[in-house]
Order: structure tokens, then C-alpha cells, then sequence
């Protein structure tokens, strides 16, 4: 705009003739109009359409529809600019039907809550009120169960974990009317069927587990502000006082140097210890009050947690000290688990939001995916790396169904939608609008421009 009344004033301050004047006035007028209503013709503001309309991008998403089946693709960017991390935003893209198919689990099994998937791709699970632990074999599509034994007393499995020699062990919790608190680990051998029962001292009660890839059983407590870990051998039992009191320790992991991760859920912290040295480090996490849950170590080192209350992914690069966060799509998601898939995916459990969803660190890239059964509550996942699939539990009492996905099928039609991704409607004719008024503005100035040169010429006679 400043650079026309610039231009307008430098001729009318030159000597032109008043018909000159009078032309290059109509021309201007006509082109700057033709100008204007072209560009209007990109967006229009002021039309009433209906919202249902083929032109409508969110026309084939139902927000009332009974039918719970679909997914949603949405875009995350990760903030990466200084050493302590950042949160990530983004936007819905598309809405596509769920790949997620289910499992009936047989009658007599209650809904399952912990899970695990031993070499042979057989999906392990402990049933959420009862005292039975099943397997689902998915080629021949036949489950088993295998019952604590009575003499145990009265209670049930809580969280199961793989050993290296296939064996499950697993942690337990009292039913109601028992008054007495288990301070027990079990283990169960799949070769031979058998359960055997270990004693904890100390009055403490086992709840979530792991097993290394030496075979050594580490544990927290429920009642207790220590990390304990058992020997293999020799079942010696050996107790570490986490530094920060009431931290509320949950979810073991041990990485490649064997060092064991965890998350401070009260604390806010993200937790280390090193066997060798039997010290620890704690990491502070970005966002205050997150409510710190389950945690999971990619093939590069780098640790990732849900942040429950936050509703956010997070992650730790050990090498850097840094962290980074993004904000799954779905607001109070809840997420719950979250597991790393061999291609560096993150994928996760939103508990509240019933949805799975996976995030792409390197494209910054959320994809969400709608259980089918309505209000499942997932609560565990696992990958078959072999098959390339994924489980998961639905611990609502209702539900009594498992979940998969086959991980390559999914990033594939993800990756496919990617790559479709259209330009904008509005963003094509912004773009075409200001190039049609650029060229009108040039051909004014080249009007204007020759009826100077025209009325400056030197007349004969």
C-alpha cells in the first residue's frame, strides 16, 4: 500500500495532460477492481454452507456417532531448541477406521490387567480379580490357564514379568477378605507347570517387578521406599534406600549396561541405579505435578515415560541430560503404558481416552487409534517382535477381551496418509489471489509509466 501512494503521488506532481490523467485513472480503477474481486473469490467469509458439504473437510467425522470405530492421525512437534527440552503442539489431519481387531477371553477368566509375550509369540496374562494365569497362543487360537495353588491363601496374581529362560515371574495381592498382606514373589515354570513361592523379609510387599538380562529379579515394594534385588542363584535378598523419601518408586526397566530406570511418581523424578557402583541419580522431569507412570528404554538408550496427569509423552537422553515432552492430541487421555517398538516408535495406552496411539520421533508425528469396544480401560501392552504385533489388556470388568495390531500394516497406511496429505483449500487461493493482484499492480505500473513517457515526448511544430 505504501509503495502505491508513493508511486500515485510522484505523477500526479508530474506535467501530464488532464486526459492522460483522466485514462490512466480508468485503467488503475478497472485493474485494482478486477484485483479485488479476484481475491475475494479465494475466500469466502460471508456464505452460509451447509457444514455436512462435500467442501467440508470434517464432514466424515461423526462427533454423534454410536459407532465408536475410528482413528484419528494427528501432528505433534517436539520443541528441541536448548538443553531443557520443550513441549510439543499440533493439529487433527484425518480420520480413518481403527486397525485394531479383538480377542474374546474364554469363559471362567475374569479381564486381564498385566501382560507379557515370551519367544515363541505366546501372549501371557493375569487375570484382574482371580487367581489364574493364562496364555493365548494366537496360531492356534487356544488359550490355558493355570490357577495359584490353594495352599498360597487367599490371593491373586498383580504384575507379571519374563525371565530370561522363559519362566514368569510375578508379584501377587490379597484378596478382600484376607487381612493378611502377601510378602511373597512367585515365579511359574511353563515346561513343567509349576508354581514356587518366595518369601520377602522385612514385611515387604512386592508389587511391580523386572527381570535382567542376567536373570536378576528387581522389585519395588509397596510399602516401602527401597529398591530390592534378588539374586539368581542364590535368591539373596538385598534392599537400596531410594534418596528421596516418599518418592513412590513404579516401573522397572534395565538398559544395555544393565543400570535399572525408574520413575519417582510423588517425587517427579526420573530415577537411576547403578549395580556396580550401587548409587543413584535422579533426574527432576520438565513439567511440575506430571504424575510420573510407566517407562520404557528404546535400542538408543533413551528413556520414555507417560506423565499421567500432564497427558504428555516425555523422554530422557541419559548421554545429554535433556529432556523433551509432547502433548498426546486426545485432552485427558490418561495414558497408562507405553512400550518401543524395533523402528523407534513409541507407542502408548490412553486409559481414559480408550485409545492406542504411537508416536514417530523423528517425524514428530502422533497417530491415535479408537478401541472398538467402548470403555475397554487398557491397562499393559507388549510387542511380539517377532510377528511385529501388538497387545494389549482391557482391564474393565465388562471387556474380558484382548487387543492387537499388527504394527507394520499400521505404519504403512500411516505413512501412506502422510505423504497424501493435500494442500489447504484456503492456502491455494491466498496463494493464487496475491499472485493475480502482484500482476495487476505490474501492468499499472507500466500504464502509468508509458502515459508519462507519452505526454514528456517533445511535440514537432
Amino acid at each position: 500500500m505504501m509503495l502505491w501512494v508513493v508511486f500515485m503521488k510522484t505523477i500526479f506532481n508530474s506535467s501530464l495532460h488532464k486526459t492522460t490523467y483522466g485514462l490512466i485513472l480508468l485503467l488503475c480503477g478497472a485493474l485494482l477492481g478486477g484485483g479485488a474481486a479476484i481475491a475475494m473469490d479465494g475466500h469466502d467469509h460471508g456464505s452460509a454452507k451447509d457444514p455436512a458439504s462435500a467442501e467440508n473437510p470434517m464432514s466424515g467425522h461423526d462427533h454423534n456417532a454410536k459407532d465408536p470405530v475410528s482413528a484419528k492421525d494427528t501432528t505433534k512437534d517436539i520443541m528441541s531448541g536448548h538443553d531443557h527440552g520443550g513441549h510439543g503442539s499440533g493439529q487433527i489431519q484425518s480420520a480413518t477406521p481403527t486397525p485394531i481387531k479383538e480377542v474374546a477371553l474364554p469363559e471362567g477368566l475374569s479381564s486381564a490387567q498385566s501382560m507379557a509375550i515370551d519367544s515363541t509369540g505366546r501372549v501371557w496374562i493375569a487375570e484382574k480379580v482371580g487367581r489364574k494365569l493364562a496364555v493365548y497362543d494366537p496360531e492356534k487360537k487356544e488359550f490355558a490357564t493355570y490357577s495359584i495353588p490353594s495352599s498360597w491363601g487367599e490371593m491373586g496374581l498383580s504384575n507379571i514379568t519374563l525371565g530370561p529362560e522363559g519362566d514368569i515371574w510375578f508379584t501377587v495381592t490379597r484378596w478382600v477378605e484376607s487381612a493378611e498382606e502377601p510378602h511373597i514373589l512367585g515365579r511359574f515354570s511353563p515346561a513343567d507347570g509349576y508354581f514356587t513361592k518366595y518369601a520377602i523379609p522385612h514385611n515387604s510387599v512386592p508389587e511391580e517387578l523386572t527381570v535382567d538380562a542376567n536373570g536378576t529379579i528387581w522389585f519395588f515394594a509397596s510399602n516401602k521406599n527401597y529398591l530390592y534385588r534378588v539374586d539368581p542363584k542364590t535368591f539373596a535378598l538385598k534392599g537400596y534406600p531410594i534418596p528421596t523419601a516418599n518418592s513412590t518408586p513404579k516401573s522397572l526397566a534395565a538398559d544395555q549396561k544393565g543400570h535399572i530406570w525408574f520413575v519417582e511418581s510423588n517425587a517427579n523424578k526420573i530415577g537411576e541405579f547403578d549395580p556396580e557402583l550401587e548409587v543413584f541419580h535422579e533426574y527432576e522431569v520438565l513439567t511440575q505435578f506430571a504424575n510420573l507412570g510407566d517407562l520404557s528404554i528404546d535400542k538408543h538408550g533413551k528413556i520414555w515415560f507417560v506423565e499421567v496427569t500432564a497427558n504428555r509423552i516425555g523422554a530422557f537422553s541419559p548421554e545429554q541430560k535433556r529432556f523433551d515432552e509432547a502433548i498426546i492430541p486426545t485432552p485427558s487421555s490418561t495414558p497408562v503404558a507405553l512400550v518401543n517398538d524395533d523402528n523407534g516408535n513409541v507407542w502408548f495406552l490412553e486409559y481414559k481416552g480408550n485409545k492406542v496411539g504411537v508416536f514417530n520421533p523423528e517425524t514428530a508425528m502422533f497417530h491415535e487409534y479408537d478401541i472398538p469396544n467402548y470403555g475397554s480401560l487398557p491397562a499393559d501392552m507388549a510387542i511380539d517382535r517377532k510377528r511385529s504385533v501388538l497387545w494389549f489388556t482391557q482391564s474393565s470388568t465388562d471387556a474380558k477381551r484382548l487387543g492387537m495390531l499388527s504394527i507394520n500394516d499400521v505404519l504403512a497406511e500411516s505413512n501412506k496418509q502422510n505423504n497424501a496429505l493435500p494442500t489447504p483449500p484456503e492456502e491455494k487461493a491466498s496463494n493464487g489471489s496475491l499472485v493475480k493482484w502482484l500482476a495487476s499492480l505490474v501492468v499499472i505500473i507500466s500504464i502509468a509509466t508509458l502515459g508519462v513517457w507519452l505526454t514528456r515526448r517533445p511535440r514537432k511544430g
